[in-house]
């Protein structure tokens, strides 16, 4: 494969991953509802060395921070941070560059934002706090509770992408992107995205420079307007550093109680990622939610609920440290 046809398909993948990362994108048929939907969330802006992150909390008691994935914000819990405000103070954050929080020019990447979330618990002396993550919130989860002295009590992973196989959401959204998210041709959608994946792992295997964000960085300019035909975004860069980070080492420090939630037909993370990190980490159980997509949150809201409930309420079973 020429070096420019797979630029030109690289390319074209990752303009497309804002839009196939958002919840609504993965949702299947059986979405409950519109995210957002609720008639009141009382929200606030918190300062965190310097940058406002927008907040929504609600509840009392044990502290719950839920973490939205790529192209998400905190309106991915809108299912979600009701229920549980019955019995936690139930927080939704969006991740600066992300939602309605700042968007600085900055260095995104999973272990930045990871810091910021740390500093956001310090800061509002918050301490072994349960944590949910989905998709990229769900790295960002699992790196934080990595952490020596990690401020998580307990954790919830929900359909984390790029746990092992890079090509397949890169592969995915591109299929995608052609195809359309509505596409019911499902053969030939097969076959594209099977060649395409080829494409996809040899770029990963052989790109020059070798992170991806080099990569990105070094797309070039348009003749036309002299813009950059690959903006650094916060969610082009969050892509990049989603392709270049490695939690696989990290998971064995995971010593909170952690529960697994996946959907079964999760086209973009696949559930044998869910079974990977269940053997890797040392106190997890793992629960498939059948017939559900990529954002449970949205697609099963009750069922999702349920188990954290479940979870969250079984008797504490922490190791130490």
């Amino acid at each position: 494969m020429k070096g420019t046809t797979a630029f030109t398909l690289v390319f074209l993948s990752l303009t497309s991953l804002t839009l196939f990362f958002s919840p609504s994108a993965f949702a299947q048929k059986n979405v409950a509802g519109t995210a957002g939907s609720e008639p009141f969330f009382p929200a606030q802006w918190i300062t965190v060395g310097g940058i406002k992150i927008y907040c929504v909390s609600v509840g009392q008691g044990q502290p719950l921070l839920l973490l939205h994935g790529l192209g998400g914000s905190w309106r991915d819990w809108s299912f979600t941070l009701f229920p549980l405000a019955r019995s936690y103070q139930a927080i939704a954050i969006d991740f600066p560059g992300f939602g309605d929080s700042d968007k600085p020019e900055t260095d995104y990447s999973i272990e930045w934002l990871t810091q910021i979330v740390r500093k956001l618990l310090e800061e509002r002396k918050l301490s072994r706090v349960y944590v949910v993550g989905h998709s990229m919130g769900a790295l960002v989860a699992l790196n934080l509770a990595a952490l020596r002295d990690s401020p998580v009590k307990r954790l919830v992973v929900a359909d984390a992408v790029g746990i092992r196989d890079k090509a397949d959401f890169l592969s995915y959204a591109l299929t995608k992107k052609i195809m359309g998210p509505e596409s019911r041709w499902e053969t030939v959608e097969g076959f594209m995205r099977g060649e395409l994946r080829a494409v996809v792992e040899n770029w990963l295997k052989n790109q020059t420079p070798k992170t991806s964000r080099e990569f990105f960085e070094s797309v070039p300019k348009s003749p036309l307007t002299g813009k950059p035909l690959l903006p650094m975004t916060p969610p082009v860069q969050m892509s990049a550093s989603i392709i270049d980070f490695d939690i696989r080492p990290k998971l064995a420090a995971i010593r909170q109680p952690t529960l697994i939630l996946w959907g079964g037909k999760d086209p973009i993370a696949s559930p044998e990622d869910a079974s990977f990190l269940k053997s890797q980490i040392p106190l997890a159980s793992l629960k498939i939610l059948e017939e559900c997509g990529h954002s449970p949150m949205l697609e099963q809201p009750e069922r999702f609920n349920q188990e954290l409930d479940k979870f969250f309420q079984a008797a504490e079973t922490d190791s130490p440290r």
